[in-house]
């Protein structure tokens, strides 16, 4: 919708130009497409009145479950659910959409309720969350059939729930590879009923599942902490990179993962000075197989995706050739860091120079593609490495008005390099336009 209205002010204001027809402004309005309806007050107010009134309804059950017979507990149940549904299909059949997505998304609540009291009701356990699946999978059915974005995030949100049950559970051992399937499931959903609600939670519970590996991954291999901070920023990295990828080829819902993928890897590049000072990179080797073995398959990822973006156009070699470098650098540091001793001060000078030297990138990458959150990424990043570099380098007074003063130079010298590029790429459009 935001897009839709920037654009309509954007033709609005070529067609007072003389850029564009005036005749072609109804046409490219209409191949856009109308978009997603943004949530109002009324919608949200009348599904969390149905999500209160069905939680009290099962409140008032509950506390009297022990007075009501069994059957009478499974019709009431039953009635509660169908009546729900129900009128979900004729309130939506009658254009009463906002109500009907309310009552679809109590009958999906009702349906959970559901399948654990009947599981109290007859004593039934079990070693693992097999109901919060069913409940995640009936939600995501629903959401399909109505067209109900509402349900659908509620059942992405089951899904990423019964994932964390699943790791949390001691009867269950190594890494949930069913949550996969149950991702792209939501993902696909998300795309074909365009909710972005769903895309962020599905690619925030990817964020934590390849957390929850990596720990798995180092108690099993007991590697060191620099190991460890290298390996999660190369996969992070990569994601992000693939995710690119896929948003280059316009693939819906990707660019939601690669902002993602990238700020994970951003805040992993910048935490990993942290034991290269403090002389605690553990004593246990990272430069075996198991290091290598994950290290270089997603290193080998990182350079192809990157030299495929450069030889397309989507990055410059400058920009390519930093993240590459950094890639290398971070993969290379487990292998030169060993023992209790910190890191040496050249070391940790080459690193804090990569990192700025890709802060930078991202925000020229960003200014270029018109990416707003990489902007973002890399102004953050950058500020934060430099308070760190105080942090470690400055102290009294004097030292910090000098470290200001060094500051200020960094950020004009970056904000003329920015400048320069945005002049030099603007001459060449217009070079463009006059010769065409």
């Amino acid at each position: 919708m935001q897009y839709r209205q920037r654009l309509t002010r954007d033709i609005d204001r070529w067609i007072g130009a003389g850029w564009i027809d005036a005749a072609h402004r109804d046409a490219i309005l209409a191949d856009i497409g109308p978009g997603p309806s943004r949530p109002s007050a009324l919608g949200a107010l009348t599904i969390l009145g149905a999500v209160l009134l069905g939680l009290s309804a099962l409140t008032f059950v509950g506390a009297n479950w022990d007075v009501i017979p069994r059957l009478a507990r499974f019709g009431l149940l039953l009635a509660c659910l169908w009546a729900s549904l129900m009128g979900s299909g004729q309130a939506l059949r009658l254009g009463h959409s906002t109500l009907g997505h309310a009552l679809s998304l109590l009958g999906v609540v009702l349906f959970g309720a559901a399948i654990m009291l009947t599981a109290q009701t007859f004593n039934m356990t079990s070693f693992r969350n097999t109901a919060v699946l069913i409940w995640a999978g009936a939600g995501g059915l629903t959401a399909w059939l109505i067209g109900s974005r509402p349900v659908l995030i509620l059942a992405t949100g089951l899904g990423a729930l019964w994932a964390g049950l699943e790791a949390a559970n001691p009867y269950v051992t190594g890494s949930i590879w069913g949550y996969w399937p149950v991702a792209a499931i939501g993902a696909f959903l998300a795309v074909r009923l365009r909710s972005s609600v769903s895309m962020h939670l599905t690619a925030i519970a990817v964020v934590f599942w390849i957390a929850h590996a990596l720990y798995l991954w180092e108690q099993a291999q007991t590697v060191s902490d620099p190991a460890v901070q290298a390996v999660s920023i190369l996969i992070f990295g990569a994601m992000a990179l693939v995710a690119a990828l896929l948003r280059d080829r316009a693939l819906e819902g990707s660019g939601v993962f690669a902002g993602w993928m990238t700020v994970v890897t951003l805040i992993a590049a910048f935490l990993i000075q942290f034991p290269l000072e403090s002389g605690r990179p553990g004593s246990e080797t990272a430069a075996g197989s198991a290091y290598l073995a994950v290290s270089l398959p997603t290193l080998a990822v990182i350079i192809a995706v990157a030299a495929w973006r450069m030889m397309h156009g989507r990055l410059t070699r400058w920009e390519g050739g930093i993240l590459i470098a950094a890639a290398l650098a971070i993969a290379a540091l487990p292998l030169i860091v060993a023992g209790d001793a910190a890191a040496p001060i050249w070391l940790r000078m080459v690193i804090g120079a990569l990192l700025y030297a890709a802060f930078t990138a991202l925000i020229l990458i960003g200014d270029r593609h018109g990416r707003g959150l990489l902007r973002v990424c890399g102004v953050t990043g950058f500020v934060l490495q430099t308070l760190y570099v105080y942090a470690e380098t400055f102290e009294g007074l004097l030292d910090t008005a000098l470290f200001f003063f060094l500051g200020g130079l960094i950020l004009f010298g970056a904000s003329f390099v920015i400048w320069q590029v945005r002049k030099r790429r603007s001459a060449r459009t217009g070079e463009t336009e006059a010769t065409s």
